[in-house]
């Protein structure tokens, strides 16, 4: 019998139990001692515990697909390489057990005179590794975790020198860090399940998707993102974002936002180094060389990085500082390295300058031709021609005034998908759906992002808006000055004088104030940052703040989205910002008095407009 139960206990994938079927049945008191029914009972929980996690571990092996999934378990988990490891670890554990016994059953054979406490004994030393995987296994299926948060699991609910668990532990850390690698040193996601915490948007999205459709098998198509699959170009880099779901609890978002930087700009190191391949020609070898070394990011330091992620691997307990610790030289050297490029050969100063000419409309004179431009522009004519005229009138003006050669960088469009919008809702005419598109010097995408350049328009659309009311307003002033000489007086001219007089006042003290009081200062702040050699890191925190200070003390920042933070969207914008509401109401009005005076209608409809323009 005591043969029967060592076989018994070597068999965990067995569909049934033989020696639970003995103990339940009549027979059992009549051989065994009310005691050894009790060790017994003992002998059988235990295996059935381990007869449990082999059955797990079976299912979601490495050699089982979704459709034998489905078939054998009720409510399928998600799979993926984090549960693979899992499992692997709990095989590894098993395999000790298998040995364990297969030893007592080569004890046994030599020596039959053993007794059941010689099983027991042995069966007692695994209780609590079989508790403690029965207890993870029913986290992980009554939780339906899923990629990082496995690794959460397990390190939240580990037992501290329990060298099982610690070998589980590694297991499923080596796939974490596998992938940690392949991002930070050379911007792949080798994440065929998507269980990584950071995340391409697109593929993000699917797989919500098809959890929300009840599909938590997963997909066996691979989503391994490379350069050639996903990094076409600049603009690639940003589809990647941190999916906080699966970032791991005790790594903190600070640092996950590091790694996802780190992530990004090796990536657009590869663009360029692909484009460069393609486009440049070297005379010979040693040209070439000098030529990559100089626009390369990790100058074949790549092993030292690597050897410093993998040694957290060697950590007996986790230790998060460590992980702070390595990401964080990692991300000194690469922020000290972006920013060498970014000022000596990208020309940053320069580049920030020509943003501050167009988008902050420190060319003055450039758009205020530009205006001017726009008045010769037919009306009558479609939305098509009107665009094309608007961005002709754009280059003449800049051509007028000597700027052609920045016109490289700098266009204007307006999006065709503004355009579906009738013009009567827009309250501005295009100059509301204006856009300045900026072509971005290598390697600063990182710091001119799609949303930065969003919101450098929002910007742009404002000023010139300020702008265009000044030029409508001093040019009334102009036609009050020729009526003036003229001696052609009429009767309401003191009551238009005054007002055009407080708006033009509160339109130019306001455009002094944004030139001079704003952008001026917090500008030449930004550039202090710069100058004094500080780190890409800095660099990009001072624009983030330069730019959020400029939107703020513009009165532009609302509680919205940024997507309606425009002034000029003011029919479907409900801001909170009192000046914000002035402003604009008094945009309106600049704008119905410009309109009025242009009519010249007769002189008793105009007084009674003046009068309600003046009320409000």
């Amino acid at each position: 019998m005591i043969h029967d139960i060592l076989l018994s206990c070597l068999n965990l994938h067995s569909k049934r139990l033989p020696i639970q079927e003995f103990v339940v049945s009549d027979a059992v008191s009549a051989f065994l001692h009310p005691c050894e029914i009790k060790i017994m009972d003992d002998i059988i929980k235990i295996v059935n515990l381990l007869r449990n996690v082999a059955k797990f571990s079976k299912i979601y092996g490495a050699n089982q697909n979704s459709t034998n999934i489905v078939e054998t378990d009720i409510e399928p988990l998600q799979t993926g390489l984090y549960l693979k490891a899992f499992v692997n670890g709990i095989d590894d554990s098993l395999d000790d057990y298998v040995t364990e016994i297969s030893d007592l059953e080569r004890r046994y054979i030599q020596n039959p005179t053993h007794s059941l406490l010689f099983i027991y004994q042995k069966l007692q030393e695994y209780e609590p590794l079989a508790t403690y995987l029965t207890k993870l296994i029913r986290g992980i299926r009554m939780y339906k975790l899923h990629g990082c948060t496995i690794v959460q699991y397990i390190q939240k609910n580990s037992l501290h020198d329990f060298f099982p668990i610690a070998r589980i532990q590694a297991s499923v850390n080596a796939i974490f860090l596998k992938q940690l690698t392949h991002w930070i040193l050379y911007a792949k996601l080798i994440d065929s399940y998507g269980e990584f915490f950071i995340q391409s948007s697109e593929t993000h999205n699917e797989s919500a998707t098809e959890s929300e459709k009840g599909t938590s098998i997963g997909s066996s198509k691979h989503t391994t993102t490379s350069l050639s699959e996903a990094a076409s170009n600049y603009a690639d880099i940003w589809r990647y974002e941190i999916c906080y779901d699966l970032l791991p609890q005790y790594l903190s978002s600070s640092w996950a936002e590091k790694v996802l930087f780190i992530g990004q700009t090796v990536l657009i190191f590869k663009v360029n180094s692909h484009k460069s391949n393609k486009g440049v020609h070297t005379w010979n070898k040693t040209e070439n060389n000098l030529f990559k070394s100089e626009l390369s990011l990790w100058n074949e330091k790549e092993h030292i990085y690597f050897t410093k992620i993998q040694d957290l691997q060697n950590d007996i307990d986790l230790n998060v500082s460590h992980y702070e610790r390595v990401i964080d030289e990692i991300k000194l050297y690469v922020t000290t390295r972006l920013s060498e490029i970014a000022i000596n050969q990208a020309d940053l100063v320069q580049q920030l300058r020509l943003v501050k000419d167009f988008y902050l409309i420190g060319r003055g004179e450039l758009f205020l031709e530009f205006i001017r431009q726009t008045y010769i522009i037919n009306k009558s004519i479609d939305d098509e021609n009107r665009v094309r005229d608007f961005v002709k009138a754009f280059e003449c003006a800049a051509q007028g005034v000597g700027v052609t050669e920045d016109l490289e960088q700098f266009s204007l469009c307006i999006p065709k998908t503004n355009l579906d919008v009738d013009e009567s809702t827009h309250e501005f005419g295009f100059f509301q759906l204006i856009q300045l598109q900026y072509k971005i010097n290598w390697p600063l995408h990182l710091l001119f992002s799609p949303k930065v350049i969003e919101r450098y328009n929002v910007l742009f659309r404002f000023l010139l808006l300020i702008k265009k009311m000044q030029y409508d307003l001093h040019m009334i002033w102009y036609q009050h000055t020729r009526e003036s000489k003229a001696n052609a007086h009429k009767a309401n001219q003191s009551q238009i004088i005054h007002l055009r007089n407080q708006l033009m006042f509160f339109v130019d003290n306001l455009q002094y104030y944004i030139q001079v009081d704003v952008l001026e200062s917090q500008y030449s702040i930004l550039m202090n940052t710069i100058l004094n050699k500080a780190d890409f890191e800095q660099i990009q925190r001072a624009h983030s703040i330069f730019q959020a200070n400029v939107l703020s003390l513009c009165f532009l920042l609302t509680d919205e989205n940024t997507s309606k933070t425009n002034i000029l969207h003011s029919t479907t914008l409900h801001s909170s910002n009192p000046v914000y509401l002035i402003i604009n109401e008094i945009f309106h009005i600049c704008e119905d008095f410009c309109n009025l005076k242009a009519k010249g209608e007769g002189d008793e409809h105009i007084d009674k407009s003046i009068n309600e323009l003046d009320e409000r």
